[in-house]
């Protein structure tokens, strides 16, 4: 479809050409006009020109319309796509004593043309900027997907320290053990993103890559599992995330080559062992589930493990050194500290300490117990004890920690009923009225009392046959000032004993010539 434009103008750069009466006109506004100038805006407009004679008259006669041509010259599109055909550019070229193209005209060369516009309202500028290129149409570049990639969300964040905080544990913080319990996503992908493919100006389609995927089964190492869904790599257990080539681990076992300072920070409860072939320095912690194995010394430090506590060193404890195990402790020699244990071992001797366990053993043949305090429920044996400065030592006989925690707190509610009794009794005696009112009450407390008073003295045979099972062997020396207590029965040594074994008889504390004693339980191996 067209339309004629016989009385149309286009006009550039002071020059105008018109369909007139006698063919296409020129029109120049400026005499001082280049001829050349004219020429080559007329051959931009595709106007065939006569003669050139035709032009000089024009700029001479400015203003005034001069005939150039008779022929008709038709309208035209030019078109330019770039090399990578993501651009496409139109000149639209208008006809003269002819017609004008039309939008739907521009959309069906184009079409013929492969080019593909995203916008129609482009022709409608097009159509009004004759000779201007514009861009019509402009392709979409591929996008290739993003890559997986991973999160490793175990690892604790830096706490900031504020301003308000008083106390910093810098133990704490410098901690290098990314502690994690089970059920904890230690890894976590995002996943990869598909391409978007891409389109030129023609229509042709570009492809685009897919983001690489990452399989966390191929990541997924000791103790840990993969969800279902593929996205987490999650802890299977209690322990350590680290970190082996490829792959991520939790550990439950812990060897830390060197001692235990500033450099490692803290070591907590997460794993179930925990093997130091250095020193635990002073005000450091050490805690496993099961057990705990120190090839150096122990300073001042707290040490606690679920099971076992062996010491190859010494424990210089420095009075601030705290050993707590659910099994056993052993350790060379023990000075200045607090060891808490069921199965106590010792070399060579228990210096300036506190000792709770059941069983107590000195093993070495000169082994000592000195100036220190040991509270045993069975068991107590050592070659030598005290010295002779006659530091004073304390070894205490409590029977079966239960059975004196369960004695000592019937008896104290035996004498709260007791006094309740008492002095509702002496109430209800001065008053008849009273009597009535708290009789069911009065009856009530005698016979918990009864009960309770029964129990106390089952509970008092149960521990007085505990004391008789316990003993105390020194297979050498006790030395003046060693307290021997058995329950409340005290004995203090006044001078020199040797090779005895003390025992509780007839209420008293006795000794007797050495017994030997019953060989050390066996300490169950914990990993």
């Amino acid at each position: 479809m067209s339309i004629n434009i016989d009385s149309s103008e286009i006009r550039k750069d002071g020059i105008i050409v018109r369909c007139g009466e006698n063919g296409i006109e020129l029109c120049v506004e400026d005499s001082a006009t280049s001829p050349n100038k004219v020429l080559n805006v007329l051959r931009e407009m595709r106007i065939p020109v006569e003669k050139l004679d035709l032009i000089i008259d024009a700029i001479k006669n400015a203003g005034t319309w001069v005939p150039v041509s008779k022929e008709l010259v038709p309208p035209d599109l030019a078109l330019e796509i770039s090399s990578d055909e993501m651009e496409a550019y139109a000149t639209y070229l208008p006809g003269f004593c002819s017609y004008q193209m039309t939008k739907q005209d521009i959309l069906k060369i184009l079409k013929d043309k492969g080019i593909v516009i995203q916008d129609e309202s482009v022709i409608e500028t097009l159509l009004k900027l004759p000779f201007e290129k514009v861009l019509i149409a402009k392709g979409e570049p591929p996008i290739d997907g993003t890559d997986a990639s991973l999160e490793w969300s175990y690892q604790k964040p830096i706490n900031m320290v504020t301003d308000q905080e008083q106390h910093v544990d810098f133990k704490e913080l410098v901690s290098k053990w990314d502690y994690v319990s089970a059920g904890t996503v230690l890894v976590e992908k995002i996943p990869a993103e598909k391409g978007k493919a891409g389109i030129t100006v023609k229509g042709r389609i570009l492809p685009a890559k897919d983001g690489r995927d990452i399989d966390l089964r191929k990541l997924a190492g000791k103790n840990t599992s993969v969800s279902e869904d593929g996205l987490r790599i999650i802890a299977k257990t209690d322990g350590i995330a680290q970190k082996e080539g490829t792959r991520i681990n939790v550990v439950s076992q812990l060897i830390i080559s060197g001692d235990i300072d500033f450099h490692t920070g803290n070591v907590e409860g997460m794993v179930d062992a925990v093997q130091i072939t250095g020193t635990v320095r002073e005000g450091f912690k050490v805690i496993a589930k099961s057990s705990i194995q120190v090839h150096g010394v122990v300073e001042g430090s707290y040490l606690e493990a679920g099971q076992n506590i062996k010491i190859d060193g010494i424990v210089a404890g420095n009075n601030k050194a705290t050993l707590k195990a659910g099994n056993s402790v052993m350790a060379r020699q023990i000075i200045k500290a607090k060891v808490e244990a069921p199965i106590v071992v010792v070399e060579s001797g228990i210096l300036f300490s506190q000792v709770s366990c059941t069983d107590l053993y000195l093993t070495h043949s000169k082994g000592r117990i000195s100036g220190s305090t040991i509270n045993a429920e069975r068991n107590i044996v050592s070659a030598n004890v005290g010295n002779d400065l006659a530091e004073r030592v304390v070894l205490q006989i409590t029977g079966p920690q239960a059975l004196v925690e369960e004695y000592e707190y019937i008896s104290r509610t035996l004498m709260e009923k007791r006094k309740e009794y008492n002095e509702l009794d002496d109430m209800t005696k001065k008053s008849p009225m009273m009597l009535k009112m708290y009789e069911e009450k009065l009856a009530s407390l005698a016979a918990e009392i009864e009960i309770l008073d029964d129990r106390v003295k089952t509970l008092l045979t149960e521990k007085q046959e505990a004391l008789k099972r316990a003993k105390i062997f020194i297979r050498d020396t006790v030395y003046p000032n060693v307290e021997i207590r058995f329950g409340s029965s005290v004995y203090l040594v006044k001078s020199e004993l040797s090779f005895v074994t003390f025992l509780f008889e007839d209420g008293e504390v006795k000794f007797v010539p050495y017994i030997n004693p019953p060989p050390i339980p066996r300490i169950a191996n914990s990993r």
